[in-house]
């Protein structure tokens, strides 16, 4: 999820960003989603990703009798923003995250909305690092084949953004779809550097945003097709402190069909 702050400060360079991650959004898990401007961030987001369903491509069995169930996967899921957002154009939906604290979060909520695990879960596990994955589900076929992929507001606070969207690539579906919603840098994007979100966010931000043709190319290069990216509708408002108004984009591309 975006950036935000709270008091615990650790520097510790020797603990991977990964790491400082979890530790950061563990203690944050249970209030973070109540802090106002995150709660406006989220509503945009939701009102952006469901006024662009059919430009990102998630499509519904067009043939009446066609069984085929909508499969997705909410990467860095926090508590579930993509997972509520896009429930209405999918049949199941998985969760995955670095904290356990979220999927804690993300696994309660679903259970409050009265989903079962098979219509929605979430495990514990950071793709980038697989083998500190405690999850033995992430090898199974219930983890791979997914028509879409969504990832919001995290791949700002992944070490490498190329290693990420491959690694998502490699679960999809053929015909599959990636979403990824995230900040625009702000060379592109004209909004001020927000230079002091990366200490307020308890150095847990490797990047501040990217240019669209970073993204493009980590797309291109795990052999997705049909890019495109589109800026949200409106910039978000930020605490000023971090960094005062800022510009997020949707960006998507589909994994070829080989057949």
């Amino acid at each position: 999820m975006a950036q935000h702050h709270h008091d615990h400060h650790h520097h510790g360079a020797e603990k991977s960003l990964g790491q400082q991650n979890k530790e950061h959004f563990d203690q944050v898990a249970a209030d973070v989603f109540a802090i106002p401007w995150i709660v406006e961030l989220s509503n945009q987001i939701t009102a952006d990703l469901q006024q662009n369903v059919e430009w990102i491509g998630i499509k519904r069995p067009a043939a009446e009798g066609d069984s085929r169930t909508i499969k997705m996967l909410d990467y860095a899921c926090g508590n579930g923003l993509a997972s509520r957002t896009l429930a209405p154009f999918v049949d199941s939906i998985r969760g995955m995250d670095i904290s356990p604290g979220m999927v804690e979060q993300y696994n309660k909520k679903a259970q409050e909305e009265g989903f079962s695990p098979e219509q929605r879960h979430a495990i514990a596990c950071d793709l980038l690092r697989p083998d500190a994955t405690l999850s033995p589900e992430l090898d199974s076929q219930e983890f791979h084949g997914f028509d879409i992929i969504a990832m919001c507001m995290a791949l700002h606070h992944v070490e490498d953004h190329r290693l990420m969207i491959q690694k998502l690539s490699e679960r999809l579906a053929e015909g599959g779809v990636l979403a990824i919603v995230d900040w625009v840098a702000p060379s592109e994007s004209g909004c001020p550097l927000a230079e002091k979100a990366q200490e307020m966010a308890n150095h847990t931000i490797a990047r501040l945003g990217f240019e669209e043709s970073d993204v493009k190319e980590a797309y291109e290069k795990a052999g997705l097709e049909g890019w495109g990216w589109k800026w949200a509708s409106k910039r978000c408002k930020m605490p000023e402190e971090i960094g005062g108004e800022q510009q997020l984009f949707i960006a998507r591309g589909e994994k070829p069909i080989t057949q």
